[in-house]
């Protein structure tokens, strides 16, 4: 799943940004036409008023299920220097993707019950979608593996439960994950302040009007307006590959470069966002002009 991320490599992106020239041995992209550039506007969906999910804080989901037993730290806590859990799925999550969980071994004469529930807007249970008990008998090389398919519900919560049997089947310990399906819609705003005459920067805002947090790192295209159409400006500029995620009613602004070279001109600036956890995406666009 995608979370923030920060990685040390730098990425190159066309943009309308003044950057370093690569070397004399690349040759430049070809311009070219881009047909879509036309239709778009600045903004997806109604970002008038903002939108809020059905996301339940962590907290208040865990203190809602108290169809489980209680957490006893028996075997999930490092107890005895090891703690069973290998891996698990968290937080937002996309429909349709993959639920999991591990354990590394389990217990002598124990067993495992994995669970995964819907949970209404309170946290109460509403659905049990998946349910696998297994012993020592089911492991490959000591280790237990458990996954399931979200439902393609969105704006929906679940929990993922791993519990630990006794030989009786008792219930000695119980772990328990959070999960969330985002909405399936996005309202957003791409705001551009005007450039000042001979200014050599300017700065961009995306307003995120919810219910989906937005997906989004830095980097834009600048598109001039020519006769036959919006056609990409050529420049190379290194941009941090820096993802983040925006919450409904948040901002995301970023330092917008103007090029001296740019002739005088309309021109678009085209900015991508992206559903956070979701397939949805939208490229937004902001005019302006060079004299």
């Amino acid at each position: 799943m995608r979370k923030m991320l920060m990685v040390i490599a730098l990425s190159l992106v066309s943009s309308g940004c003044e950057g370093q020239p690569r070397s004399d041995s690349v040759s430049t992209p070809s311009v070219v036409v881009d047909t879509t550039v036309a239709q778009l506007i600045d903004t997806v969906g109604n970002p008038d008023q903002v939108k809020r999910s059905a996301r339940l804080p962590r907290e208040q989901a865990l203190a809602a299920a108290n169809d489980y037993h209680p957490t006893t730290g028996k075997w999930f806590e490092e107890e005895n220097g090891f703690n069973l859990i290998t891996s698990y799925s968290s937080g937002d999550t996309e429909a349709d993707s993959q639920v999991v969980a591990a354990l590394g071994m389990i217990p002598d004469g124990r067993s495992v019950r994995f669970q995964l529930t819907s949970r209404d807007q309170t946290g109460k249970r509403v659905e049990q979608i998946a349910e696998y008990v297994a012993d020592h008998k089911n492991t490959v090389d000591g280790r237990l593996d458990f996954s399931h398919k979200m439902p393609v519900h969105p704006d929906t919560n679940y929990l993922l439960s791993i519990e630990i049997l006794s030989p009786e089947g008792l219930v000695e310990d119980t772990f328990i994950s959070p999960l969330f399906v985002p909405p399936n819609e996005l309202n957003a705003r791409l705001n551009l302040k005007p450039p000042a005459a001979d200014a050599g920067q300017t700065a961009l805002s995306i307003y995120n009007a919810g219910p989906t947090d937005l997906y989004l790192g830095y980097g834009y295209g600048i598109y001039k307006k020519e006769a036959a159409g919006w056609k990409l400006v050529p420049n190379e500029m290194a941009v941090p590959a820096v993802a983040t995620i925006i919450p409904p009613g948040g901002s995301f602004k970023e330092e917008v470069w103007i090029t001296r070279k740019l002739q005088p001109g309309q021109y678009r600036l085209v900015k991508q966002i992206e559903g956070n956890q979701t397939p949805l995406s939208a490229k937004l666009a902001a005019d302006f002009e060079v004299s």
